[in-house]
């Protein structure tokens, strides 16, 4: 039986932003779970969405890949949660059997073909609307207050993990996170850059605390996401529009230069990627996890060689994100980790606008919208 929610899609590559309006959901099949969202957060990678610099599989589209709510209903076959039980969202569901898989490299699984094509895996759409489908941003469209995903895409969370913060977990704070504490071959007293101090900059600079990092070198060029990183744990901080980012590093390294560098700005070039490259020591290595339009990175080669310096990819935190996201439920749970601090600003579904307008000018570090009612 179908269902009438409220959700934020994008109706084309060609919007300006978020429409709300009604849609009708579909009943969990097999191996499915229906959750009611309670909060999603406002990342920016579903603005990438609207601004085509990371297209959706399909439009129109429920926006969203970040959220947390309650299982309303279940599908046959489905036995790790049950009606009633809180649930954060992943979406990357892995298939728990392929090779990847198997070696923990959930990120990576070879059944993820679905969440780029903003549809089940099974290639359908559970949204709908004037009989025509809906698809689901990143395999999930958090921003609808019900959502129809497998079971491996819901996560159970403890009680006293309020939904709001838990609603962050599923991106920004396991991929930022991972691309220091896992991606990175980051060791006791190494000197860490963090070039972006957002949503994911921040939860890198954590990441790289965690990891044992000597010192930490956030790098931003807004003043208040400077003084922020500082407050997760950066011993330095630069504001690359008045500083020589490089130079400063080389300076704080004694000449060596920086032994990992995390790249996390909202949208990349080709030329920051560059710019972040050099900033590293020998042997160091360069972890990328912004979207960046580009085709090609300005890095020149020679030194690549002479200095054995790596550039590495960093999907989805470089590891399992149900495991990340457990064990840093456990830290915040143990005051090991800070979330309560990533979120500057709560709005409704019909606020989403104004959400990406304060995030796009620098106003939140990240919002989290309140889709429907709840805890």
């Amino acid at each position: 039986m179908t269902r009438t929610v409220s959700a934020a899609i994008i109706e084309d590559p060609t919007a300006d932003g978020f429409t709300v309006t009604e849609l009708d959901v579909d009943d969990p099949k097999p191996g499915e779970v229906r959750v009611e969202i309670h909060h999603a957060g406002a990342c920016h990678t579903d603005w990438h969405a609207v601004k085509g610099d990371l297209p959706a599989g399909r439009y129109p589209v429920v926006g969203g890949h970040e959220g947390a709510g309650v299982v309303s209903a279940v599908g046959d076959g489905v036995d790790t949660v049950e009606v009633g039980d809180r649930v954060l969202t992943l979406w990357i569901p892995s298939c728990g059997t392929c090779d990847l898989c198997l070696q923990g490299y959930q990120n990576l699984c070879v059944e993820q073909e679905s969440t780029y094509a903003s549809t089940l895996p099974d290639g359908t759409c559970r949204f709908h609307r004037d009989g025509e489908d809906v698809g689901q941003f990143l395999l999930l469209g958090t921003f609808a207050e019900e959502i129809v995903v497998p079971e491996a895409a819901v996560v159970p969370i403890p009680d006293e993990l309020p939904t709001d913060l838990a609603s962050i977990i599923g991106c920004g704070v396991v991929t930022g996170f991972g691309s220091a504490a896992s991606r990175a071959d980051i060791e006791p007293n190494d000197t860490a850059v963090v070039v972006g101090a957002g949503n994911v900059g921040l939860n890198a600079i954590q990441g790289a605390a965690h990891a044992g990092a000597g010192q930490i070198v956030a790098v931003d060029p807004v003043a208040s996401k400077r003084d922020t990183a500082e407050t997760f744990g950066a011993s330095h901080t630069v504001d690359p529009t008045t500083t020589d980012v490089a130079e400063t590093v080389t300076a704080l390294t004694d000449g060596t230069g920086a032994d990992a560098t995390i790249f996390c700005v909202g949208v990349g070039d080709g030329d920051l990627i560059g710019d972040a490259y050099d900033t590293l020591g020998p042997r160091g290595e360069l972890v990328v996890t912004a979207t960046a339009p580009d085709d090609s990175i300005a890095v020149n080669p020679v030194d690549l060689i002479t200095t054995e310096k790596e550039i590495k990819g960093c999907l989805y935190g470089g590891a399992s994100p149900r495991r990340t996201a457990l064990r840093l439920i456990d830290a915040y749970l143990d005051d090991r980790y800070l979330l309560d601090e990533l979120v500057t600003s709560q709005y409704d579904l019909g606020e989403i606008n104004e959400a990406y307008d304060a995030l796009l000018d620098g106003e939140d570090i990240h919002s989290v919208i309140s889709v429907s009612t709840g805890d």
